[in-house]
């Protein structure tokens, strides 16, 4: 092997490492950004047990069953 071909090989490699940073860099932003998304989502969603304790003050037994007759 000549040393054209050793750098050439080597200038290669270096620059399949600089691609292969490149993506995973690019990839932990977008799970950075989904992270951030789904812990928007999680705050947005109401307290189920406040809701249940101001259910327009229904008695505890309704709602536990589903009548299937017609």
């Amino acid at each position: 092997m000549d040393a054209s071909a050793i750098a050439s090989q080597a200038t290669q490699m270096s620059q399949q490492n600089i691609a292969a940073q490149k993506d995973v860099a690019v990839q932990k932003k977008a799970m950075e950004s989904e992270e951030m998304a789904a812990q928007g989502l999680l705050q947005a969603m109401p307290n189920i047990s406040e809701m249940q304790a101001t259910s327009q003050g229904l008695p505890d037994h309704v709602g536990n069953n589903v009548d299937t007759t017609a």
